[in-house]
């Protein structure tokens, strides 16, 4: 046996080689050297050309053809598995019930003969190479569709996302598992993306911090995107307690003091501020189309709140979270939605499925809620990134009666409480005032109606917000270098000529 290796043009490496089989009995296997040949090639990924003499033909690989002397090996190797799992189940069902051989049962169902006895005697045994996975099957399929479903409705996660969305669940459902406090590394994803060959990464459409890139035809496509959506999942907007907008808000403990009236040439002008204007705390709000107002959730910064700032909240319906630094996270979220969004549905006797249009932000959405959603007929859907103050009726209409009015209610605190000072403990009372007094049905009706939410209409946004539409250099209109008296008055105007007189006049005199 002896073999040639070529590399022809284009960096083709080819291994030309010519070989006697000894055997003449049907299947035999190839001789072992040409065994150890063909891993050869297969391992240094090289094409193979093996002339054979006329024994080839009667071995379980050769072709049948008397007159062929000459085989191409492929460098690749043959797909794994090219038979489907019914075929398989029903071999097996023949060899079991039928009596059936496992020759012939592989030849009918065209399935391997040795697989198929393997799978016989082994039952139990799993399908796949390799250690078993964390997460079952199942679980991997509910991750996977997770991630889909929030791609198509704008959630589209990244790789920290999943791994700590797997953390949390592998927390709070404890089994064994190989992960550094439970979450998992770059080992574990790049299986997962093997095993699940659907999900690809992709680069998302940058979108710049001052919205400069949004434009028109963005915001109608995301319009056309989320009513094709709406379709799949035979939702119909028709409804205005069915549409919500959700947002969190932040609120000075001492806004900023504004303009103050003072002696004329006065240069150094204060006003003391009793609290810190710092500090703030952090209110979600969640609003309808019909004029609903969800009770919020007021954030406090603790790891546990204090028994007599939560006594300060006298609304039952209200809402309290807590996070280490007072912003919104995932876990706050969630309890909102579970203990504050969807027990106000229910109380008010709204019909589902709820769709809850949010701003995208990472904190909003997790595999846990998602699967709570699901339970609770609750579609979440992401607003176009950075159109918020085109799309988001709580920017677009509600938040700034709300701001102007709670601004206007700690300087009346002030004024009506001299030497008191504005705290955590005193601020959900006066915020219960602001939100009564400051939130009106026909403001949230119209934001809604503005941002083309309800009714469901690309055509009622205005686009005149969209910076992507300006053009980056105004129009110019160019002045030739000599022109007569006739034409500059025309571009001037008489007035400014009397006015250049009048001053050309008081130089002289």
């Amino acid at each position: 046996m002896v073999s040639i290796h070529l590399t022809l043009p284009g960096e083709v490496e080819v291994v030309v080689t010519s070989a006697y089989f000894p055997g003449d009995v049907e299947e035999s296997p190839p001789p072992r050297l040409v065994r150890n040949l063909i891993d050869h090639c297969r391992r240094k990924n090289v094409h193979l050309v093996l002339g054979c003499d006329s024994n080839a033909q009667h071995t379980a690989w050769a072709s049948t053809d008397v007159n062929q002397r000459v085989f191409y090996v492929p460098k690749t190797m043959p797909k794994k598995n090219e038979y489907d799992a019914e075929s398989m189940e029903a071999a097996i069902n023949d060899v079991k019930n039928n009596n059936m051989s496992y020759r012939n049962a592989a030849n009918k169902y065209g399935v391997p003969k040795s697989t198929l006895e393997f799978k016989i005697k082994n039952p139990g045994h799993k399908d796949t190479c390799g250690p078993n996975p964390i997460l079952s099957a199942r679980e991997e399929s509910d991750l996977v569709r997770w991630i889909e479903e929030l791609a198509t409705k704008g959630f589209s996660r990244k790789r920290d996302d999943i791994l700590n969305s797997v953390h949390k669940f592998l927390t709070e459902n404890p089994r064994p598992n190989p992960f550094k406090n439970n979450r998992p590394g770059e080992s574990w994803f790049k299986a997962f993306l093997k095993r699940h060959p659907a999900l690809v990464q992709r680069t998302s459409e940058a979108v710049s911090d001052a919205s400069a890139c949004v434009s028109e035809a963005d915001i109608r496509k995301w319009f056309k995107d989320i009513n094709s959506y709406l379709i799949s999942k035979n939702i119909v907007i028709d409804d205005p307690s069915r549409i919500y907008n959700g947002d969190e808000s932040g609120f000075q403990i001492c806004p900023k003091t504004g303009k103050v009236f003072a002696r004329k040439g006065a240069k150094n002008v204060y006003s003391v501020e009793k609290g810190s204007s710092k500090e703030s705390i952090t209110v979600m709000f969640s609003f309808s189309a019909s004029g609903l107002t969800c009770p919020p959730m007021i954030i406090y910064g603790y790891k546990r709140i204090p028994e007599k700032i939560s006594q300060t909240v006298k609304d039952p319906d209200w809402g309290i979270g807590r996070s280490d630094n007072g912003w919104m996270t995932a876990e706050t979220f969630y309890d909102y939605v579970k203990n504050v969004f969807y027990p106000f549905l229910v109380k008010n006797n709204i019909h589902f499925a709820v769709l809850l249009f949010l701003d995208g932000h990472k904190s909003h959405l997790t595999y846990e809620l998602s699967i709570l959603c699901n339970e609770l007929n609750i579609e979440v859907i992401a607003l176009y990134p950075n159109a918020t103050r085109i799309l988001q009726p709580c920017d677009v209409a509600v938040f700034r009666p709300i701001k102007m009015g709670w601004k206007k209610a700690v300087r009346e605190f002030y004024e009506q409480n001299p030497g008191e000072v504005l705290n955590k403990i005193t601020f959900a009372p006066l915020l219960e005032k602001v939100v009564a007094k400051h939130i009106k049905k026909e403001t949230l009706i119209n934001g809604f109606r503005a941002c083309g939410l309800f009714p469901f209409n690309p055509d009622a946004v205005d686009y005149t917000k969209c910076l992507g539409n300006q053009k980056e250099h105004p129009e110019v209109k160019r002045i030739p270098p000599r022109m007569d008296h006739r034409t500059f008055v025309s571009l001037t105007g008489e007035n400014l000529i009397k006015r250049l007189k009048s001053f050309d006049n008081l130089l002289i005199e």
